[in-house]
């Protein structure tokens, strides 16, 4: 038995991150949460912004909408 820390060790003391936007639910495994001038905006690597981030005013319709031909 070794006095340092092995790998496996040291990874298991990291949090697991969930591989799934928080947003969205698609699969991401690099989303981040980037605090912008007082916004918290998800992103799903970085640099693209989900599309239902709920910090620039997505919400989900509360019923299918009727198309009128």
């Amino acid at each position: 038995m070794s006095v340092f820390a092995s790998c496996a060790d040291l990874l298991g003391a990291l949090p697991a991150q969930s591989p799934h936007c928080p947003a969205c639910g698609t699969h991401a495994p690099a989303w981040v949460r980037v605090d912008i001038e007082g916004l918290s905006i998800v992103t799903h690597d970085g640099d693209l912004i989900c599309p239902r981030d709920r910090s620039f005013g997505y919400t989900p319709a509360p019923a299918p909408l009727v198309v009128v031909a």
